[in-house]
């Protein structure tokens, strides 16, 4: 192979020296601006296209994180509202819209609410009688924006601030990761009520 390489390169000398004869072509710098300028153009668009799959990727794997973490929590806050074990104001306390406290069916406390500073859904053993996150705080999910309570009479339009005439509860929580949001949202009728 090599010996063939070196004929056809001395051949190629000879044949430049000699009027007429066919000589061998090799690139001429134009042609090698012109490759690299097609190579640089191909890669610049590949990675344009990859960095636009790793952003949405990751965009995609911290929301799926956070919004599974979120309806955890949001499920097991409905499931536990279902339980107040009446529509007092000794076991239910309506006059926040940003918290719930109330006392379950076994007579144990419950407060659900938002800790601003670090954007948790939090849960606390304080019922109607106590402020919410002094026994026992637990944090439920971290990236949550937003959480609201609405409380409604027995035709499910109208709001009430009387727990006594509380008849459906509606849970609304915001959940932020970056630049993704998502809302989940319950309306709850307490099996007591």
């Amino acid at each position: 192979m090599k010996q063939h390489t070196a004929r056809i390169s001395s051949a190629c000398l000879r044949a430049r020296s000699r009027p007429g004869a066919i000589a061998c072509h090799g690139w001429t710098l134009v042609e090698l601006i012109v490759v690299i300028v097609i190579i640089a153009l191909v890669a610049a668009i590949g990675t344009g296209l990859l960095s636009s799959m790793f952003r949405s990727y990751f965009a995609t794997r911290d929301m799926t994180s956070s919004d599974g973490q979120a309806r955890t929590a949001f499920e097991r806050m409905t499931r536990e509202l279902r339980q107040v074990r009446s529509a007092t104001a000794t076991d239910l306390d309506v006059a926040s819209a940003t918290q719930v406290r109330f006392t379950d069916t076994d007579g144990n406390g419950v407060c659900f609410y938002r800790d601003a500073a670090n954007s948790r859904l939090m849960r606390s053993a304080d019922g109607p009688a106590s402020a919410c996150g002094t026994t026992s705080p637990q944090p439920l999910s971290d990236f949550v924006a937003g959480l609201l309570f609405t409380y409604y009479l027995n035709d499910g339009r109208t709001t009430t601030a009387v727990p006594t005439s509380v008849y459906y509860v509606t849970v609304r929580v915001d959940v932020q990761d970056n630049n993704v949001s998502d809302t989940l949202r319950a309306t709850i009728h307490p099996r007591n009520f």
